[in-house]
């Protein structure tokens, strides 16, 4: 996987087929929330659909759930997908919590998350 670093922070991307898989490492605190928000929103990733991987995340900050809720509003609203994956105990304990996980896709890795977003852009067919 591709890595950028963006000031101190490493962020590992994957471009393929109209989505972006993107991995922070380490701490999800302000600036690193604010690195991957500089990093999504950049030509590179701006017009997929976003698969969050947050398995070696260490944990996520107040900032980081808030940025996961606007991006979620801002995609939905452009007609993409978000859906994060890998989330360690304690950071699935805080989704639970603050209820994230019945409006945020969740998965179980990134193959789940990207047969979601394939999924979701088949229309519907009629079942008789």
């Amino acid at each position: 996987m591709p890595r950028a670093r963006i000031a101190s922070h490493r962020i590992h991307y994957h471009v393929s087929n109209g989505c972006a898989v993107v991995r922070p490492e380490g701490a999800c605190n302000a600036e690193t929330t604010e690195a991957l928000a500089r990093l999504v929103n950049s030509p590179i990733i701006e017009s997929k659909h976003l698969v969050l991987d947050l398995s070696r995340a260490k944990y996520v900050e107040t900032p980081g759930y808030r940025w996961i809720v606007r991006q979620l509003r801002q995609l939905e609203s452009a007609g993409r997908k978000l859906v994060v994956v890998g989330l360690p105990p304690p950071v699935e304990r805080t989704f639970k919590l603050l209820r994230l996980d019945e409006s945020v896709p969740v998965a179980h890795d990134v193959t789940e998350a990207l047969a979601l977003i394939r999924s979701a852009k088949e229309p519907a067919t009629a079942q008789l």
